[in-house]
């Protein structure tokens, strides 16, 4: 028979004691201290926002304290910054395969991709944390993956000071609108010029959240609204999904913010920005946006991008409460109908893939229809014209402690232009390699020719063409003109199939038809075909041998040439316009696909 020590036993209890209150301990919540989760923004009275290293240190902190949320980077910025990402997910999802396994839907929001307008940072930041460590919103996370980049131009963002948006009402310094290299990443989302860009793109692609959100501050025309925004409705989204987007999304989001006493107007142009004596919202035109935006971008892809423009004049806090409630709701409206949106986007990338969709002509830009708008009320100040003691000049002065509701003649219905034809798929010779790379950073599905191979398709010729004075976003542009001409051309193994059956098809055409506004064509990226490259060195004198070479091998051209003398007399008694001619036909022969575009499409 065993025994127990009297000492063994009193150990024996004290160790069950100790484990009880451990398991208790785990069992409970854990009580956190709120004091240490306050943000830079939260600690600064509500005017100021932390620098990069803070803003790193906080989604580090979070990322610590839960296992909702997950610190990753996206890519490295040209001065060295790694580019901050948080992965919020109630089950510590990391990956869109777990995300997409387990049925949920993804919103991806960014901040800082102009760093003078950090809003979406500073709300974003306070939201991860209520959400995942708080549980402030119960079940917001139940059907949805929520993507956070606090800071996507990180360098501009560390260009910090008050200099930039000087009528901007807070936070008190903030950082530059343009990247080190100076690129405006919102005209970036087609020819990705940016490494900043290209990360965002390669994420997206990854990822393609049903919702993506862009957070910026505007200026304009003062009224009683904190925030605009922009959705798409004009027709780059498929139908289904832009009616989804419109009668669901759009319309809870309005109702939502106007219940959290924010109302939203959408985001507009003035019929006159400059006339005084105009009355800057007696129209409204709501802008459309093409795929170089952010929220064009999106549309482009059959997903919904949200564009949020907060107002300059507003506090600070202000704007970063309504940026706060922009996630939230637009977090809640994607998870209360997580399985209806899937459906939709499902239904939409089958149709854009579709010989259906090819049947009729792809619209690549849209203007406003004037002959429809609609009287709306707005939410205005009181406003007078009074002579500037100043400048001497009439001066529109608003009065905030005065809000009026004015009625507003709406502009938000389309019409279609810069119509194409899609083809059934592009060829693009593999020496484009700047083109074939921008394939892979939009996540666009290609193969390659197994062996060389006569093809007839559809080459576009230059016409007239005329490059931008001055640059614009970093490139000297080019318009031009062409036509289509149907020819066989001998393509190479290794050259690039893209096919138009696929649901990044409006994506492709942006890319590659020259009469997308945003087209590569128009970036400059075909300019060597516009002109020979080659120098052309030959001395005309040198006709004198080349000449008679050219008619001895071409019975052809010596009809031609003989032609010419007898119908043109001043042609014949001209020594320079004979041997000319002469150079002109071996300008011809050397000069060979100069003006035609070497994507090809096939029909």
């Amino acid at each position: 028979m065993n025994t127990i020590h009297p000492m063994n036993n009193k150990q024996t209890i004290l160790s069950a004691i100790f484990f009880a209150v451990l398991i208790t301990a785990c069992q409970q919540p854990q009580q956190l201290d709120n004091a240490m989760f306050l943000t830079y923004y939260e600690k600064n009275d509500y005017n100021q926002t932390p620098r990069y290293a803070e803003t790193v240190e906080y989604c580090k902190l979070l990322a610590a304290n839960s296992s909702k949320i997950h610190y990753t980077t996206i890519g490295t910025s040209p001065q060295g910054r790694e580019i901050p990402l948080l992965i919020v997910d109630k089950n510590g999802y990391t990956t869109v395969d777990q995300a997409r396994k387990n049925g949920r839907i993804v919103v991806l929001a960014e901040a800082c991709i102009h760093a003078g307008e950090p809003d979406g940072k500073d709300a974003g930041l306070m939201f991860i944390r209520d959400i995942a460590l708080f549980d402030e919103l119960p079940g917001i996370l139940d059907n949805t993956t929520f993507l956070f980049i606090p800071i996507l131009n990180v360098d501009g963002h560390e260009d910090f000071g008050e200099h930039y948006r000087i009528n901007q009402n807070g936070p008190l310094e903030v950082g530059a609108r343009f990247t080190a290299q100076r690129y405006n990443m919102n005209r970036d989302f087609v020819k990705a010029d940016a490494i900043e860009t290209r990360s965002l793109l390669k994420l997206y692609a990854e990822w393609m959240p049903e919702i993506f959100i862009d957070i910026h501050v505007t200026n304009g025309a003062d009224f009683q609204y904190v925030s605009t925004y922009g959705l798409e409705h004009c027709g780059f989204l498929a139908p289904n999904i832009l009616n989804w987007s419109m009668n669901v999304f759009e319309k809870e989001l309005c109702e939502r913010m106007q219940q959290d006493g924010y109302p939203i107007f959408p985001y507009y142009s003035p019929e006159d920005w400059t006339d005084v004596e105009t009355k800057p919202t007696a129209k409204a035109f709501v802008d459309v946006f093409e795929p170089q935006y952010s929220n064009g971008y999106a549309s482009a892809n059959n997903r919904i991008g949200l564009l949020v423009e907060n107002h300059i004049y507003k506090p600070y806090k202000e704007r970063v409460d309504a940026a706060y409630l922009y996630l939230k709701n637009s977090l809640q409206i994607a998870g209360q109908h997580a399985k209806e949106l899937q459906a939709e986007i499902v239904k939409a990338d089958q149709f854009v893939s579709s010989p259906e969709f090819r049947k009729d002509s792809l619209a690549l830009s849209y203007g406003i229809d004037m002959s429809n708008p609609v009287t709306v009320p707005f939410l205005a100040w009181k406003d007078t014209i009074i002579v500037s003691d100043l400048s001497g000049g009439l001066w529109r002065s608003y009065d905030r402690n005065s809000p009026v509701t004015t009625e507003t003649l709406l502009y938000q219905s389309y019409k279609a232009e810069n119509k194409i034809k899609l083809p059934e798929s592009y060829i693009i010779p593999q020496e484009q390699l700047e083109t074939i790379a921008l394939l892979d950073i939009h996540g666009i599905d290609y193969t390659r020719l197994q062996e060389n191979q006569s093809i007839e398709v559809e080459s576009y010729h230059f016409t007239a063409s005329e490059w931008s004075k001055t640059p614009y976003e970093g490139r000297v542009t080019l318009k031009t003109e062409y036509i289509p001409i149907k020819e066989t051309i001998t393509y190479h193994a290794g050259d690039i199939i893209v096919s138009a059956s696929q649901p990044k098809v409006q994506i492709i055409a942006h890319l590659l038809e020259p009469k997308s506004s945003t087209s590569l064509v128009y970036w400059g990226f075909y300019n060597n075909f516009i002109k020979a490259p080659n120098e052309f060195w030959i001395s005309l004198n040198y006709m004198e041998v080349k000449g008679r070479e050219l008619l001895d091998k071409d019975p052809a051209l010596k009809t031609e040439f003989e032609a010419k003398k007898q119908n043109d007399p001043a042609f014949a008694n001209n020594p320079d316009a004979i041997l000319n001619f002469f150079m002109d036909k071996v300008k011809e022969r050397i000069g060979l696909g100069v003006n035609r575009y070497p994507v090809g499409r096939v029909l």
